[in-house]
């Protein structure tokens, strides 16, 4: 049963997500978006209605991080410039390093501005699954990494 309800909010969420995105992109949306997606609903036992809104909100809170991310990026590049051009100005290296944490501890406050955020969709215990989820994925999808980097013995 849970399987089938899965599957009929998986093929929902395409034809929600084709109105975002043109259908190609969906296509290439990388595979481990759509596993993410799959155990996070299953992990956290979510309802169709869940679902759909909780990952409404939860693209738009990625738009922002995003734009907050590339500031970071774009200020990291700032500095590289500055470091490799040999005329280092300390004064103008404070000011792009605060710029980086400031934007830093934004992306924190938005993330628990997105989590308080989810009450009205998710109980108390869902949100909690939801915290416990992210942290093994991230687990999981960092030791993936290291292995297939890791050189065979």
């Amino acid at each position: 049963m849970k399987l089938l309800l899965l599957f009929t909010i998986i093929l929902f969420f395409q034809n929600v997500n084709a109105q975002e995105m043109r259908r190609k992109e969906w296509q290439r949306m990388p595979r481990v978006e759509q596993l993410e997606r799959i155990k996070l609903i299953e992990s956290v036992d979510m309802t169709e209605d869940q679902s759909l809104r909780f990952f409404a909100r939860r693209n738009e809170h990625r738009k922002e991080i995003e734009a907050l991310e590339k500031r970071i990026d774009e200020t990291m590049e700032e500095i590289d410039k500055i470091l490799n051009s040999g005329e280092i100005k300390e004064s103008v290296l404070k000011k792009l390093n605060e710029e980086i944490l400031t934007n830093r501890e934004k992306i924190e406050t938005k993330r628990k501005q997105f989590i308080l955020s989810l009450n009205d969709i998710l109980s108390t215990e869902q949100i909690s699954k939801l915290l416990l989820f992210e942290r093994r994925f991230r687990e999981e999808i960092r030791d993936l990494i290291i292995k297939r980097r890791s050189p065979p013995r």
